[in-house]
């Protein structure tokens, strides 16, 4: 029905897409997540699923990509630290790819819904984690090599909630603020995106009329995001994780249901 009604209106749904892909790429800027809202969004243009995700991709790249620079520019990314969970993400990505097209990956729909409800219940019972900086409880190599490619395997086998767990597993193993973790887990997520949309351009399965549509949208949206946690800090970040993390949970345990 509403496929229909965008068929028939084809300005609003170019201004609808262009909106959702700002929305999305503010509060993927800040917390992760705007796959939750550009998803469905696309899912409404009446395009095969496939065509969906690719297209999807390719939107919210530019929007992890502006947020990424704005990080970057603004001296929370440090690229001598990060490089290894660039490098093993890649090697865990290609593993990921290979093996989710070899086994079904279906069992991750039972075990995500229960490690985001765990990680939204640790972070209840730890209201100040995040918000100033903590306790390191690993180096920064042996983390980015053994997170990267953990991460990167899973993001290209599954990947749901991959944004939400980067950012958690920075802020409790290296101590980070939230605020600094947004960063980081932003240049491994566009490390991802990259990955995955060069895939579905080989398989031509992007819409390019509505992927640059959102693309504008995620842009625009991904540097506003980034400022205004650069701007506020942690504490903006904190509540926008838990609200995402939130939604993630309720959707994981509707589909499995």
């Amino acid at each position: 029905m509403i496929a229909n009604f965008f068929n028939n209106h084809y300005f609003i749904l170019i201004v609808f897409l262009l909106f959702i892909g700002f929305l999305a790429g503010f509060i993927d800027a800040i917390a992760g997540g705007g796959g939750l809202i550009s998803l469905p969004a696309l899912a409404y243009t009446g395009l095969p699923m496939v065509e969906v995700l690719g297209t999807n991709k390719f939107g919210s790249t530019f929007g992890t990509g502006m947020a990424t620079y704005k990080y970057y520019r603004d001296g929370l990314i440090n690229i001598s630290t990060v490089y290894r969970g660039l490098v093993m993400g890649f090697m865990g990505a290609l593993l990921g790819a290979y093996t989710a097209n070899h086994i079904s990956n279906s069992f991750m729909r039972v075990i995500v819904p229960f490690l985001l409800l765990f990680v939204f219940i640790f972070n209840i019972f730890n209201k100040k984690l995040g918000l100033e900086e903590g306790e390191k409880r690993m180096n920064e190599v042996m983390f980015f090599s053994i997170f990267g490619f953990i991460f990167g395997f899973y993001d290209a086998f599954f990947g749901p909630g991959v944004g939400n767990f980067w950012i958690i597993s920075i802020v409790f193993f290296l101590g980070f603020t939230f605020l600094q973790a947004s960063g980081y887990a932003k240049v491994l997520n566009l490390k991802s995106n990259i990955f995955s949309l060069c895939i579905f351009l080989f398989y031509g399965k992007v819409n390019y009329t509505f992927g640059i549509v959102m693309a504008i949208g995620q842009f625009f949206g991904g540097y506003l995001g980034a400022k205004s946690v650069i701007l506020k800090g942690s504490k903006i970040v904190r509540p926008f994780f838990m609200t995402i993390v939130f939604i993630n949970i309720i959707i994981s345990f509707y589909e499995l249901v």
